[in-house]
């Protein structure tokens, strides 16, 4: 097994982003690491840089899998969830895991899908705060595996045709069994109750989506075709 790369401890000052996070440094479910939100650049996906901070003595392994993000304000009202999926790209790179050293901090950038197709698209200007926990771990699972796969047809993550493929995956292994997440709120009820019906957005021909059903579900309002 390879080593893997000591990150340089970065700064995030020329960082500031649009995205108006809270600023703290929140707990990593399964660790002694901390993460705040720099900026969000996207809408129904798109790259989340975060800074991840290393308050122990010891050299910590960092890996996005399972990790979302929950906008900020009533969740009764707040757009989609975030949730990370596929290697994180690190200093021009792209890796699953990264260590990050003894008292220090690194810098990475997330891709990030909605994940809950009900809710209107989040932009850019829309502050996110790392969630509490991860997701159920097959859930996880389910995500990361059939991600990967519609990825690496389409050129990979980080590629601009993979996009498509991947969100759908996401919206499908979510609602083939719905589980709790922080951050929900009466938007959530009918998911919650197994009365939402899944509606498909994507034509299974061509993978193009299309311009009726973009009507008809909020999350698409801001994607282009």
């Amino acid at each position: 097994m390879r080593a893997l790369p000591l990150v340089v401890i970065a700064s995030v000052m020329s960082l500031a982003g649009a995205a108006r996070a809270d600023g703290k440094f929140h707990p990593v479910p399964g660790g002694r690491l901390e993460l705040r939100v720099v900026s969000y650049d996207g809408e129904v996906h798109g790259d989340l840089t975060v800074e991840v901070r290393n308050p122990s003595s010891k050299v910590a392994r960092f890996t996005a899998r399972g990790l979302y993000f929950v906008p900020d304000g009533d969740p009764d009202q707040a757009p989609q969830r975030l949730g990370a999926v596929g290697p994180m790209e690190i200093a021009e790179r792209r890796d699953d895991e990264v260590r990050v050293p003894a008292g220090g901090k690194v810098v990475v950038k997330l891709d990030v899908f909605c994940v809950d197709d009900h809710r209107s698209a989040p932009t850019s200007e829309t502050a996110f705060s790392l969630a509490r926990h991860r997701m159920p771990a097959q859930l996880t699972r389910t995500i990361d595996r059939e991600a990967r796969a519609a990825a690496k047809p389409a050129g990979g993550f980080g590629s601009e045709d993979a996009l498509e493929p991947v969100q759908a995956e996401v919206w499908k292994a979510r609602d083939a069994k719905w589980v709790k997440l922080d951050g929900e709120g009466a938007q959530e009820t009918e998911k919650a109750s197994g009365r939402h019906e899944r509606r498909d957005v994507r034509d299974q021909h061509d993978g193009r989506i299309l311009r009726e059903q973009r009507e008809e579900h909020p999350a698409l309002e801001l994607m282009e075709e």
